[in-house]
């Protein structure tokens, strides 16, 4: 009887890992309009007191996720920077860059055209536009 309990448990812990595990891919596998260079519009930044703009670089393990960059130059002076593979979560929409688990971001709208004829997609709410 307890044999069978624990086989049963064993199934239950391979099934519930199994199943979460198909949830995370990389992004490119997930959806390859992901792939390419990503920026924000400019804003000013009160933390650094200057006009910033965040960067999404998705180019498999040379990706890389820069906030608060230097507004001209990608990836240079940023307050948050991260590199390596995109992993996207399908189940709780969120994408991690690297090995951290840190930092765990939010895609609110997969990557689409607008209607200026210019691709788009939302992360933490933040509109960012392939260039």
């Amino acid at each position: 009887m307890m044999k069978s309990k624990l086989q049963f448990f064993a199934l239950g812990v391979i099934l519930i890992f199994t199943t979460n595990s198909c949830n995370v891919q990389n992004i490119e596998k997930y959806n390859e309009e992901f792939k390419g260079e990503w920026r924000t519009g400019v804003y000013f930044s009160p933390t650094k007191g200057d006009s910033i703009r965040n960067f999404l670089t998705i180019d498999g393990a040379d990706s890389g996720f820069g906030i608060a960059c230097d507004k001209d130059d990608p990836f240079e002076k940023c307050l948050y920077f991260q590199t390596g593979k995109v992993k996207y979560n399908k189940a709780s929409q969120g994408i991690q860059v690297g090995n951290s688990v840190q930092q765990i971001h939010t895609v609110n709208r997969e990557p689409f055209i607008n209607e200026f004829g210019q691709w788009e997609l939302m992360i933490d709410s933040i509109q960012y536009y392939k260039y």
